[in-house]
């Protein structure tokens, strides 16, 4: 039998009650001495995280920033998004944008099932402290307020509502999860506040022209005709899908069915399902030769250990969202042998100039943090949102922003090209599958 998948000891955790100071709803930690705890302080080059709840939160300190010199290739990178001055203009002319600093909020789970996922946090971090270690965007600093959501779509929305009403934040970048996001665009929209890569991608997102919102993430219909159409090319007789039970599980499962396979067995699960052992028996009485698993990471390690756990190893097909990072304290090393949808190249072995720089840039401003797949879509979704703000021209408003971001063509960026328009808001299109072979993730398509 496999080994068992331990599965991260902060998943379904709570957090402890916390009081923050009188007249502030949240408490901020500097990244920098600096910062002497200013939230918009113009000696700040660092980004800040912030916890919250509705009725319970505990802080977290955020990690100070290393000064060091990044390789050829990071800076490479970074000149490919622009120029960091021009004819933009400084000064307070939106919320969020002071005369040297423009703040950037973030919603994401950092405890409950999907707690992995805030990982991106430090991708994001990563980015914003190189780029301000460079001089910033036409003068001004990058800052970052990252809340933890826990995986629920209430506390998602009152972080949403303390980020714009409260912290009066610019934009948003990287706010994690389908359910998550579709509660967020109900105060986003109507203030027009910027968001830049929701991670997920849902038709519900990718299907619908929002002035305010830019997918970075491959359509959720891309990646299941990828699954669907790999899982054909294996020549296996049935098939199962494990899917969750909303927008973004529904989206992935309509994608598969479009590579025009019909699954012998389609299973839902909620997200905060712990027991998925009478889903293994269904799967195995059923005698599928594949699973395809489109879940979050909690209960796919879960789903793993219950199919361990009755001796039944079908070819595992997985989302990309599924993936557990390599090298990792809170969870194993990917699942062997499994195969996984991805747009974020091999962050191991021989890499490309970006995941170079990526991999440098975790080094140098988040020392100690995971390199993981997740750190990696913070750290693509933090491109975006910073070429876009070196394509103003003008006043920095939320506006001219947008206006920007819609002349965005051919960006590269590590997790791939992305182009923009006043009709297009589409993110990446190129998917391809890996085999996790240990800590790698080795290339089966191009």
């Amino acid at each position: 039998m496999l080994p068992r998948i331990v599965s991260s000891p902060s998943r379904r955790g709570r957090l402890s009650l916390f009081h923050p100071p009188q007249g502030c709803p949240h408490t901020l930690s500097p990244r920098s001495a600096d910062e002497k705890g200013s939230l918009s302080g113009p000696a700040s080059t660092a980004s800040l995280t912030a916890t919250s709840s509705p009725a319970s939160r505990s802080g977290r300190s955020a990690r100070q920033a290393t000064a060091l010199a990044l390789p050829a290739a990071l800076a490479l990178v970074l000149a490919a998004c622009g120029s960091s001055t021009s004819a933009a203009s400084s000064g307070a002319t939106a919320p969020g944008v002071t005369s040297t600093t423009i703040l950037f909020g973030q919603t994401v789970p950092k405890t409950g099932p999907a707690a992995l996922y805030g990982e991106s946090t430090d991708g994001i971090q990563a980015y914003f402290d190189y780029v301000n270690a460079h001089g910033g965007v036409h003068g001004h600093k990058l800052k970052l307020i990252s809340l933890n959501d826990q995986y629920e779509p209430p506390v998602a929305l009152q972080d949403t509502k303390t980020l714009v009403n409260s912290y009066k934040v610019f934009a948003e970048v990287g706010v994690n999860g389908t359910a998550a996001t579709e509660a967020n665009i109900t105060v986003l929209g109507p203030n027009n506040v910027p968001l830049i890569g929701p991670q997920t991608g849902a038709t519900v997102f990718s299907g619908t022209l929002r002035k305010y919102l830019y997918n970075v993430w491959p359509s959720y219909l891309t990646e299941g005709k990828l699954l669907g159409t790999f899982a054909q090319s294996q020549h296996i007789s049935k098939v199962g899908v494990l899917y969750q039970d909303d927008d973004f599980g529904k989206s992935l499962l309509q994608g598969v069915k479009n590579a025009g396979l019909s699954p012998a067995v389609s299973i839902s699960y909620d997200p905060t399902q712990t027991d998925f052992s009478a889903q293994a028996a269904q799967f195995k009485a059923a005698h599928v030769g594949a699973v395809i698993i489109l879940a979050i990471p909690g209960p796919t390690t879960d789903f793993l250990n219950a199919m361990n756990a009755i001796n039944f190893r079908p070819v595992r097909i997985m989302s990309q969202v599924s993936a557990i990072p390599q090298m990792t304290q809170t969870a194993p090393q990917e699942f062997p042998g499994s195969y996984t949808g991805a747009f974020i190249p091999s962050l191991t072995g021989t890499v490309t100039a970006p995941v170079q720089a990526f991999l440098s840039g975790m080094t140098a401003y988040q020392p100690g943090k995971p390199t993981s797949v997740f750190a990696a879509w913070g750290w693509t979704e933090a491109e975006v949102a910073v070429a876009g703000l070196k394509a103003i021209k003008g006043p920095i408003t939320r506006d001219s922003y947008e206006v920007a971001l819609d002349t965005l063509t051919n960006l590269q960026t590590m997790g791939g090209t992305i182009s923009y328009s006043g009709s297009s808001h589409s993110g990446i299109s190129h998917m391809f599958i890996v085999k996790q072979e240990g800590p790698n993730r080795m290339p089966v398509t191009s």
